[in-house]
C-alpha cells in the first residue's frame, strides 16, 4: 500500500485558497480513495485500462492498484493513463506510481494536458490530435468549479454533444463517454447535479 496522506497534507497546506479555488481542487484523502476502489466490481476484461483524470499526486491510481494487489482484481495487463494539469503536482505523481511498481508491474501514462481538451478531441475525431483509447475503468475526483457562459470548455462540450455547467459533471460526462461498453466508472460527484434544469443532460446522459 502506498501511503499518499502525509503528502496531501503537506501540499494543501502549501497551497494558497486562490489557487486550489483557481483549479477546484481537492486532493483525495487516502481512506475515501480505498473505498472508492472497493466499489468496482470484478471485471470481464483481461485487459484493464484505467483512467484518472485530474489525478492530483495519484491517490485514486494508487487505491485502484492496491486493489488488483489485495483483492485479486486479476488482469493480465494493466496500463493507467494520469492526467493532471498542475505541473506543482506532476512529479508526485509520478513519484506515487513508481512506488507502485513495487508491488505490481503495470504500465503508465502521465499527461500534462488538459483532459476536457484530450477527450473533446479524441470524440470529436481531430485528426491533428493523439487520440485517447477507450476505458474499462475510470477512477475520478473531479474539481469542482463552474464554468461560465462565455468558456471556450463549454462549446467544446456542445461540440461533442455534452452540455453542462461545471468542471466536475464536465469530466463525469467525457470519461463516461471514454468507456468501453461495459466498463465501470467510480466517481466523487455533489449531489447538485440531481436538481434542477442545468443538470438535467447530465442526468440523462447518466442513466441512459
Amino acid at each position: 500500500m502506498v501511503d499518499t496522506d502525509s503528502m496531501r497534507l503537506e501540499l494543501s497546506a502549501q497551497t494558497d485558497a486562490g489557487r486550489k479555488s483557481l483549479l477546484g481542487q481537492f486532493l483525495t484523502p487516502s481512506p475515501v480513495a480505498h473505498f472508492m476502489a472497493s466499489l468496482f466490481r470484478p471485471s470481464p476484461f483481461k485487459e484493464c485500462r484505467l483512467l484518472d483524470p485530474g489525478a492530483g499526486i495519484g491517490t485514486l491510481s494508487a487505491a485502484f492498484l492496491d486493489r488488483c494487489i489485495s483483492e485479486g482484481l486479476n488482469f493480465q495487463r494493466i496500463t493507467v493513463d494520469a492526467f493532471e494539469i498542475d505541473d506543482r503536482l506532476e512529479p508526485h505523481l509520478i513519484r506515487t506510481l513508481e512506488a507502485c511498481r513495487q508491488h505490481l508491474f503495470y504500465e503508465s501514462t502521465v499527461r500534462g494536458r488538459d483532459f476536457i481538451e484530450a477527450a473533446v478531441a479524441t470524440l470529436a475525431g481531430d485528426l491533428f490530435a493523439e487520440p485517447l483509447p477507450r476505458y474499462t475503468h475510470a477512477i475520478l475526483n473531479p474539481p469542482y468549479k463552474k464554468m461560465r457562459s462565455d468558456s471556450p470548455y463549454r462549446s467544446d462540450l456542445r461540440s461533442v454533444g455534452i452540455e453542462t455547467v461545471n468542471l466536475y459533471s464536465a469530466f463525469v460526462a467525457l470519461s463516461l463517454e471514454l468507456l468501453e461498453e461495459g466498463g465501470q466508472l467510480v466517481a466523487i460527484i455533489p449531489r447538485s447535479f440531481c436538481n434542477g434544469p442545468y443538470y438535467r443532460p447530465f442526468r440523462d446522459l447518466v442513466i441512459s
